[in-house]
Parts: structure tokens; C-alpha cells; sequence
């Protein structure tokens, strides 16, 4: 496995070039981490059975064990793989996927096994930007992404990112300055839908 060079790899936002986006997929199914663009702003990955890569993201953001991660899905039909979604819920994600959503569902059996914790919830997201739906579905599976945030300060420049985290990234998908946001995350594991946070996203339609 070659060394992290944290390079920038200048992709186009709404139309990315297949020859990068293939790069891209084979750095996480390679074991590596990359910076990408979602809609909330830049975020960090790695692949999904990658064990080495879940520490080394929890090292880079100073995270505990027990910090959620979020596995980014290519649509809905791919949340229930990971979330349990009750009938009720349904109308809910429709109206909500693809957009700057997290939505914590009851996590199905899959998910502690590819954490190696107990964790009964799992946060998922269908993210609404071409490179990110572009590389969801060239790995064919769900990605594991944290914001690209230091001390704080969420990061808006591929610069920023290559500064801070270059040293242990393959690449960053750099779109240029991309806004810096958080994502409306909605619990729905219990018995009512509840909001978490309120960020990104039309909440005005949902019953607090």
C-alpha cells in the first residue's frame, strides 16, 4: 500500500469524471482515506470494512469509541440494510432523501459487526451531490464520512483539508471552497420521530 500524499484531485461538482471517481473508490476499497464533497461541506472517509481506517478517523477528529459515525448510502432502498425503517417512516424519508438529513434508525445486525462495538443506532445519510453519489455508487457499497472539522472550525477549503489531514489522506475531491454546514439529523429509533439537531433541510413540515 503506497504512502498518503493527501493530493488534490481537482474533480468537476456536478458533472465528476469517471477516470476520478474510479480512482477515488479504489483508495477506499484499498484501505485508505480521502477528503470528499457532500452537501453539508467537505467530509472525511473510508471504505467500509476498513477497521484501521474507523481508528485513524477517530484519531484525526480526537473522537472517542463511542462517537457515531455516519454510513453514507447511494439511496433509500440501501438505508434499510443498515436502519431499520418501520412503514411509518417511510413518508418521512421520502420527503427528506437525498438532502442534508442524518437519520438515526435502529441499526440491523450488519452494522455492529462492521464497528466492532454494541451500538444499537446507526446514523445514515443519501447525500444530495453528484460526487458524492457519483463514488457511493462506483463502491457499490455504503462509506463511512465525518465532517472535516478541527477544534470546532469546520473546514470550507481543499487547502485547509490537505493542511490538516493531508498527511494521512490518499486524496481530497476538491471542489473548491465549499460552504461548511451541519446536516438536520431526525431520530427515528423510538417511538415518535424526534429532532436532534436542526441544520441543513426544510424542517417546517416535521411535528416537533
Amino acid at each position: 500500500m503506497s504512502m498518503p500524499q493527501g493530493r488534490l484531485v481537482r474533480i468537476h461538482p456536478d458533472h465528476p469524471e469517471p477516470r476520478k471517481i474510479e480512482r477515488a473508490a479504489d483508495a477506499l476499497g484499498d484501505g485508505r482515506l480521502i477528503g470528499w464533497p457532500t452537501d453539508t461541506g467537505y467530509a472525511l472517509a473510508c471504505g467500509l470494512y476498513n477497521r484501521r481506517g474507523l481508528d485513524l478517523l477517530r484519531k484525526l477528529r480526537g473522537l472517542d469509541a463511542k462517537h457515531p459515525f455516519t454510513f453514507a448510502v447511494a439511496n433509500l432502498s440501501r438505508i434499510t440494510h443498515y436502519g431499520v425503517v418501520e412503514n411509518r417512516d417511510f413518508g418521512y424519508l421520502k420527503r427528506m432523501l437525498p438532502g442534508p438529513y442524518t437519520i438515526v434508525l435502529r441499526s440491523t445486525k450488519v452494522v455492529p459487526r462492521i464497528l466492532h462495538n454494541k451500538r444499537k443506532a446507526v446514523g445514515v445519510r443519501v447525500i444530495n451531490h453528484p460526487v458524492s453519489q457519483a463514488l457511493i455508487e462506483a463502491c457499490g457499497e455504503a462509506i463511512i464520512t465525518t465532517s472535516a472539522v478541527i477544534e470546532g472550525r469546520h473546514l470550507a477549503y481543499p487547502e485547509e483539508i490537505k493542511d490538516v489531514f493531508g498527511h494521512a489522506l490518499d486524496q481530497i475531491l476538491d471542489v473548491e471552497y465549499l460552504p461548511a454546514n451541519e446536516s438536520s439529523v431526525i431520530d427515528l429509533s423510538g417511538t415518535h420521530p424526534k429532532v436532534l439537531r436542526e441544520g441543513l433541510g426544510d424542517l417546517s413540515w416535521f411535528e416537533h
